[in-house]
C-alpha cells in the first residue's frame, strides 16, 4: 500500500506510514480500544484522519496487526478467503 502511494507521491507515502505506525504503536498500551471486529476475535481501529483500518487481535501477550486496509474494500470478505486459505 505504502509502496503503491510512493509511485505518485513519496511525501504522501510517508504520511501515510507514519499515521498509521503511531495508531499501531498505541495499541500495545491500548489494545481494547478499536471497535469489535467484523470478525470474530479481531478488532478494528480506523486510522484518524485517512481512510484505512486497521484489523488486529489481542493475544495475552501481544497485539497481532491482521492487515491495514482501505476502508472501502470488502474486508469481511478478503479476510474471510484468507482465513480459508491459511486453515484450509
Amino acid at each position: 500500500m505504502i509502496d503503491y502511494i510512493e509511485l505518485d507521491n513519496p511525501a504522501a507515502a510517508q504520511k501515510v506510514f507514519r499515521t498509521i505506525d503511531a495508531v499501531a504503536g498505541r495499541l500495545a498500551d491500548f489494545p481494547e480500544m478499536g471497535r469489535a471486529g467484523r470478525l470474530p476475535g479481531t478488532r478494528e481501529l480506523a486510522v484518524p484522519g485517512l481512510p484505512y483500518l486497521v484489523v488486529y487481535q489481542v493475544a495475552v501477550d501481544a497485539v497481532i496487526i491482521v492487515a491495514v486496509f482501505h476502508g472501502a474494500r470488502d474486508l469481511v470478505r478478503i479476510l474471510a478467503e484468507r482465513r480459508k486459505a491459511t486453515c484450509g
